[in-house]
């Protein structure tokens, strides 16, 4: 499933590979992306940065 909140925000929560728990970040200069993954869910932040 694929939330978008703002033009610059979106969520997008899918079902996990693994049991893993884990945080994962990474950017570029015009994308952010924060993986949470717990249970066996995945919830995934995409934050466009406009300038």
């Amino acid at each position: 499933m694929t939330i978008t909140l703002t033009p610059t925000l979106t969520i997008r929560i899918r079902r996990a590979a693994d049991r893993a728990s884990r945080v994962i970040r990474t950017h570029t200069r015009r994308l952010s992306i924060t993986s949470l993954s717990f249970l066996k869910m995945e919830v995934m932040l995409f934050r466009y940065h406009i300038k």
